[in-house]
């Protein structure tokens, strides 16, 4: 006994403790000894205060198959459950490097060590909040690089889809005007009079549309063979097909055109509109997926707040959810879930911290998306309720269990699976809830889980100048 108590009064934050109450805590505790190797896994009990002899103990957590350390422990250490401590199960791995030897008090002994042992108590309060803010602060960093992942992954396929629309219409076009001399030849050679102008002109005032991307995949298929069958009747090229039924273009059209037309210009005529109306879909495509692109980056720079400052200011919560929902539309979409977007219109403002706030938008839709891993119904909605606006994100997922609705919010709780959440997110939530002056409530069922969020309305009237979107 006398040699450990002597290590104990070596190591600092022991070395006030008076020496009755190191006796105390060797003669009440037993010898616990580790070969190297895990020998703790997250969610597993916590008995013993541990106090660290010999050896080292490294605690990861593994994130997406790649493990991440989170705290190393030194002889002289105190772990495992302490006394006041919330953490009951453990959230980390825990590793021997080496062999360990330690020192482990059982919880049953902790009414006693509280109630005559203040100096050592005072210890191992002070050793509890030291590891809570380490963990704390270690898993908040995980949890925002994880989300910071997964909406840079979200927003890399979005940007992707537009640019490769953008590449295939320029190469679409250059093989366009790489007809144009043939074409340009072609159309010389016509010969169209005043009264078959006038006829064509009518058929082609018809506003082009190229939108049929929208009907049904077996409606487009039968309208684009009837077309094929169509053009192949009457000697044109059958791929011309596509870019008809592309602009509109039926085959009562084309019946109409070649009424129109002599038999020895209908031909020129109609693969001249094809290559007309080829340029313009590929323009349209060129336009559209550029302002794709433009709204993507803007939405992420107005989600990071990267042009303004990081104040607690006037803020329209409707864009900033708005720019949350475009940065998790390829999950979504991922996961065949519906998205219904419920914002209410001229919502009133709130006074917040704009990128704090953008942690709640993302935090719990992005859970509401885990949840449904089988495609479902989210529902996000705004409201104005008396003198407080209202978030609400609804899910048509499993629900959570009775069990764990209380406990949903306690830091380092989670219900994912190993390595895809740190328990920290909900935790983040409430803090930045709380810190706006507001209230988060759940309610859950099967098929039914809602969040809700409620916010001071701001008071009197904000110049349109200083309204921040966020």
């Amino acid at each position: 006994m006398d040699e450990i108590v002597e290590f104990l009064q070596s190591v600092p934050s022991l070395s006030a403790v008076p020496r009755e109450q190191l006796e105390w805590l060797v003669r009440e505790s037993e010898i616990i000894e580790r070969e190297p190797g895990i020998w703790s896994r997250p969610g597993d009990s916590f008995d013993y205060l541990l106090v660290i002899l010999e050896g080292r103990l490294e605690a990861h957590v593994v994130q997406n198959g790649q493990r991440k350390p989170q705290m190393s422990t030194e002889p002289g250490a105190l772990t495992g459950l302490i006394p006041f401590s919330r953490m009951r199960s453990s959230p980390v791995f825990t590793e021997s490097i080496g062999k360990t030897r330690m020192l482990g008090l059982h919880k049953s002994k902790f009414h006693e060590l509280i109630a005559h042992n203040y100096e050592l108590t005072e210890v191992m309060v002070h050793a509890m909040v030291d590891r809570a803010r380490l963990f704390t602060t270690n898993h908040f960093q995980n949890e925002k690089l994880m989300a910071l992942g997964k909406l840079s992954a979200g927003v890399a396929h979005e940007l992707n889809n537009p640019a490769a629309a953008v590449k295939r219409s320029a190469e679409d076009l250059k093989d366009v005007i790489g007809t144009f001399d043939s074409s340009l030849r072609a159309a010389a050679e016509l010969d169209i009079s005043e009264q078959e102008i006038e006829a064509l002109t009518k058929i082609l005032e018809k506003p082009l549309e190229f939108g049929t991307s929208k009907l049904p995949l077996l409606e487009r298929k039968r309208l684009e063979d009837a077309l094929s069958d169509w053009l192949e009747e009457n000697s044109i090229a059958s791929d011309c097909s596509e870019v008809f039924l592309g602009a509109g273009i039926t085959i009562g059209d084309l019946d109409a055109i070649k009424k129109a037309l002599s038999s020895s210009s209908f031909l020129s005529f109609l693969n001249w509109l094809a290559m007309r109306l080829q340029t313009e879909k590929a323009v349209s495509e060129i336009g559209t997926s550029a302002k794709r692109i433009s709204e993507l980056v803007q939405s992420v720079k107005s989600y990071t707040r990267m042009d303004q400052a990081q104040a607690m200011q006037a803020v329209d919560i409707n864009e900033g959810i708005r720019n949350t929902l475009t940065m998790l539309e390829h999950k979504s979409r991922r996961q065949s879930i519906a998205i219904h977007d419920d914002l209410s219109n001229d919502l009133p403002l709130i006074n917040g911290f704009p990128g704090e706030l953008n942690q709640v938008w993302t935090n719990l839709i992005d859970n509401a998306l885990d949840a449904m891993k089988d495609g479902g119904e989210l529902t996000v909605k705004t409201s104005s309720l008396q003198d407080q606006i209202v978030f609400q994100v609804i899910d048509s997922g499993p629900g959570i269990a009775p069990e764990n609705l209380e406990r949903i919010f306690d830091p380092f709780f989670t219900t994912k699976d190993v390595g895809e959440g740190t328990g920290v997110g909900l935790d983040l939530v409430q803090k930045v809830v709380k810190s706006h002056r507001g209230t988060i409530e759940v309610i859950s069922r099967p098929g039914h889980t809602e969040f809700s969020v409620s916010f001071p309305r701001m008071t009197g009237q904000t110049p349109e100048r200083e309204r921040v979107k966020g």
